[in-house]
């Protein structure tokens, strides 16, 4: 068997991932903001719609519908089956919310649930005084969960990608406080391999085989992983772009400071905008950060791999960072 290859040795240009990678695309600002992720365990093989799939729980579909219509910054998502961690007839449901305007990682709460029970729990999460009868199937929730994407019935650059980036982590899932999971569809497959990193909501994209150890070990300065960080799932695109460089400035100990992100102004005609980072560092030290956001160019890409839809996605450069 040969060695899967990594994204930047891959010759086939054809390859939505292949082809962003090359042209430059820079993967900051691409994490949708999101408020609560529900991550359900579906047997493989799923469908291009990963609710369409026949091993997903039917009965949910109204729940969802449901709380899609309640608030639009909620995702569905899910998880294969592992033997480490699963059991046939149960699902493992995980939830994260995110717990106050000002956050560092969501909430997560964890349930093992057998089949009939599933939507029930589904119903009862919203509300915290509903769970107390499932109670019996909560699981501890102090793992970190890596999710890679690993949906090539959308794209293949998700299952040709994601191996090397899961067989890595895997290796660190059997010993440390850590585990890894093959999951759907988590936006921008042109960026593949990508991840999400849990329960911080950061993610990740256009990786290499070696930086997944990194991304555990954090050993590496985060100015020398910036070109793969997609963005914080706690803010809005364009406040994303300026965490990052804050990010990249401070370090890892960035991730430890609870932050929220707006944008003061915007101007539609340039696409120039202003944006603040309000944050409290781990001590109690409330603080902002004010930047400049503006559109640098643009580069072609691929929006899906063999199908030529071509097209130009703007770029953008953060200016005049300061802390206020």
């Amino acid at each position: 068997m040969t060695s899967p290859q990594s994204i930047t040795t891959c010759p086939d240009v054809d390859l939505c991932a292949v082809f962003s990678k090359r042209n430059g695309e820079d993967p900051i600002g691409s994490a949708p903001e999101c408020d609560r992720y529900l991550i359900v365990e579906v047997p493989m093989p799923w469908g291009r719609n990963v609710l369409q799939s026949k091993n997903f729980p039917t009965a949910l579909l109204p729940v969802l519908e449901q709380a899609a219509a309640r608030s639009a910054k909620g995702r569905c998502l899910a998880i294969a089956p592992d033997l480490r961690y699963s059991k046939p007839g149960y699902r493992r449901i995980l939830y994260f919310q995110r717990p106050a305007s000002q956050f560092s990682a969501y909430d997560k709460q964890e349930f093992w649930v057998p089949d009939d029970r599933l939507v029930p729990l589904v119903q009862a999460l919203p509300n915290p005084a509903d769970l107390a009868p499932f109670e019996i199937y909560r699981q501890p929730a102090t793992t970190r969960d890596f999710l890679v994407c690993a949906h090539a019935e959308l794209d293949i650059c998700c299952g040709r990608f994601s191996r090397p980036v899961y067989d890595t982590l895997k290796t660190y899932a059997q010993t440390d406080n850590l585990r890894v999971w093959r999951t759907s569809h988590i936006g921008n497959h042109r960026l593949a391999p990508t991840l999400i990193d849990f329960p911080e909501g950061r993610y990740w994209g256009h990786l290499e085989p070696d930086t997944p150890h990194h991304l555990v070990q954090r050993d590496l300065p985060m100015a020398d992983l910036r070109a793969y960080y997609r963005g914080w799932a706690g803010l809005p695109p364009l406040a994303q772009m300026v965490e990052g460089e804050i990010f990249a400035q401070l370090g890892w100990p960035w991730r430890d400071y609870r932050q929220a992100g707006r944008v003061l102004t915007l101007d539609e005609a340039t696409g120039q905008a202003q944006v603040q980072i309000d944050f409290i560092s781990p001590q109690g030290e409330a603080g902002s950060y004010r930047a400049t956001v503006a559109v640098s160019g643009t580069v072609k890409t691929l929006n899906n791999s063999g199908k030529g839809d071509f097209r130009e996605v703007k770029q953008y450069r953060v200016s005049d960072l300061r802390r206020l």
